[in-house]
């Protein structure tokens, strides 16, 4: 995954209304994204993701971070983010999560942020997701457990609108110079992301791939939820 002036690619609600979506993915260890409810609740979550990837300083990136270090970095209290890599190196994270915490996490995904001196017409929402519609391309895979999950490829959410404010120490190497006021705004993503109940006390792994525009993807969680 990589940072480019045309497009920065990479690769809580838990009262928006989880208990009102149907179960009918086949896969009960994760949030249904069917309706509008499931649709708002990964497309919202998707942009906190953003902001959690991209504000968080290099030092203590979970995506710049190969041995689950810093999987405590930054997170909510309902909510965790587990993380790609941005250079598509296959990983290994081990890290333990709080029990009752449920898990949002991309197995591929794309961003675009308006620059501050872009043209009004590269601000408008229209504008901005056909920027990023070639992850709807990816082939993208996941297990829980050593389970595959079932179609992953349904999981496909267009994020709300948000914006980054990018640190000083980015995980993109980036200046002012590169990025007015290191200012992405507004700024929107497409990706194929997993919203995983909470799992149950006990040792449990995670693993995802995907080839997508923003590169490849090979990440293995083992996670202790105590």
């Amino acid at each position: 995954m990589k940072l480019t002036r045309v497009v920065i690619v990479c690769a809580l609600w838990v009262g928006l209304g989880v208990g009102r979506a149907a179960a009918t993915d086949g896969n009960p260890g994760i949030v249904p994204i069917a309706g509008p409810v499931g649709h708002a609740i990964y497309g919202t979550l998707a942009a906190k993701w953003w902001q959690w990837a991209a504000e968080t300083p290099a030092p203590e990136s979970a995506l710049l971070d190969t041995t689950g270090a810093n999987c405590a970095s930054h997170q909510g209290r309902e909510v965790w983010f587990l993380a790609g890599t941005l250079d598509g190196s296959p990983v290994t994270r081990s890290c333990a999560v709080p029990r009752g915490t449920y898990l949002f996490f991309p197995l591929a995904n794309d961003f675009y942020g308006a620059f501050t001196t872009d043209p009004a017409a590269h601000k408008t929402v229209p504008y901005l997701r056909s920027q990023v519609t070639c992850i709807a391309d990816a082939v993208v895979s996941a297990t829980i457990d050593g389970v595959p999950v079932n179609d992953p490829q349904q999981y496909l959410e267009l994020s709300i609108p948000f914006a980054i404010h990018l640190p000083e120490d980015n995980i993109f190497g980036v200046t002012a110079a590169d990025v007015p006021h290191l200012l992405l705004a507004p700024a929107v993503d497409e990706g194929y992301y997993l919203y995983l109940k909470p799992l149950a006390p006990g040792a449990h792994t995670i693993h995802f791939t995907a080839e997508s525009c923003g590169g490849p993807q090979d990440v293995t969680y083992t996670l202790t939820v105590d």
